[in-house]
Parts: C-alpha cells; sequence; structure tokens
C-alpha cells in the first residue's frame, strides 16, 4: 500500500522538497500552526522545524487581505464552505510581501462541531524570486514559540518509512487529496525557476 502511494504522489513530496509547494497544519484550539521547513524557510523565517503562533502569522498578513482570509477561514470552519480558499499578501523576513494563495480543510471536529485542526497548501504567485534573511529579532521569536504539534502535516506526507505514521496518513490523504492536486494544477501554470526541471527529476529526500 505505501509503495503504491509512493509511486503515485512522489511530485507532491518534491514540490515540498523543492519549497514550491507550502502545507500546513493548523491547530485553532491550541492557537498554533506548523508549515513544511522548506517553506517557512523559502519565506525567511526562523527555526523551520518548530510549530509557531498563529498570531505571528496573523499579524504578518498585509492589513487589506486580513478580513477576507479570516473570514473565509471562519466560513468553512463553520461548515459553511467545502473548503478554505484565500488569496493573500504575507509579509515575509527579507523578501518584502509576497502574494499567497491558499487553501485548507477541517480535518478533525470535536462533540460539538467545533474544528480541532485544519490542514492546507499555500503556494506563491510572487513573479520575483524570494531573498530571505533568516533571522528575526529576539522579541519577534518569542511571538512565534508554541509547544510541538504532534503528527504535523508535513510529515506524514514526507516521512513514508515510519509505520506509526502510516494509519494517521492514510486518514488524511483522502480528505485533501482534491486540495493537493489543485495546488499542483497552480503550480503548473507559474514560471519554473531555473535549474529546478533537472531536481524535479531526482527522488524526494524524506524530511524529518
Amino acid at each position: 500500500m505505501e509503495q503504491q502511494e509512493d509511486k503515485q504522489h512522489p511530485r507532491w513530496r518534491q514540490a515540498i522538497e523543492d519549497a514550491r509547494l507550502g502545507v500546513w497544519d493548523l491547530r485553532p484550539e491550541l492557537e498554533a500552526v506548523q508549515h513544511s521547513p522548506q517553506w517557512k524557510a523559502r519565506l525567511g523565517f526562523p527555526d523551520p522545524h518548530e510549530a509557531d503562533s498563529t498570531h505571528f502569522w496573523r499579524c504578518r498578513v498585509h492589513p487589506d487581505d486580513l478580513d477576507a482570509m479570516l473570514d473565509a477561514m471562519r466560513t468553512h470552519a463553520r461548515g459553511d464552505a467545502p473548503h478554505y480558499e484565500a488569496r493573500f499578501r504575507l509579509r515575509s523576513n527579507g523578501s518584502g510581501y509576497r502574494l499567497l494563495h491558499s487553501r485548507g480543510r477541517v480535518v478533525e471536529r470535536d462533540g460539538l462541531g467545533r474544528a480541532l485542526r485544519i490542514v492546507g497548501t499555500m503556494i506563491d504567485l510572487t513573479e520575483r524570486a524570494p531573498s530571505p534573511r533568516g533571522g528575526l529579532a529576539v522579541g519577534a521569536r518569542e511571538l512565534m514559540a508554541v509547544r510541538p504539534l504532534a503528527w504535523p502535516f508535513h510529515r506524514l506526507l514526507a516521512d513514508r518509512a515510519s509505520l506509526a505514521l502510516a494509519g494517521e496518513r492514510a486518514r488524511l490523504l483522502p480528505l485533501v487529496e482534491d486540495l493537493l492536486e489543485a495546488a499542483m494544477l497552480d503550480l503548473q501554470q507559474l514560471p519554473q525557476p531555473p535549474g529546478l526541471a533537472a531536481a524535479s527529476d531526482k527522488p524526494p529526500s524524506t524530511d524529518r
């Protein structure tokens, strides 16, 4: 089963490895979110393997785009839309504002129907290449700090060797496979950076 899945979807993993595709795992009750480390590094933020406060990321969304983004998230979380989708500008660390397109879906609710976990994708539509700085002031780092998340989404996609993750991966992938495919279709419409075509022929490495 795992070998068949690897043959079907290596392009997801390669796009994540190349930081062309970001995936994220949001836990609203914890006010925490974790992005795939390559994506977080692309945007210039430190501690790429760590989860962050949702407040930190909200503060970096352009003020003109924030309300629409949050409304789209709340609409889906209430069950009034089949998935979350938004396009917004986010202030990176070193590359200014980046125009991002994000999709997501609730994959876990409590007994009252409240969203406990939302996972999704993110791609960068900005024409200019990113130039991340890779550092933040101490105060900004403190705003990011939260407790680690169990089994973040990027690990489920990348860590194919772990039997412990196999059951959760089998549960989640059917719920969000259409969002991953939609993101990959969007990426095909974007210009590919020089040298990436050759790199995409290589098998993706296992992320920790």
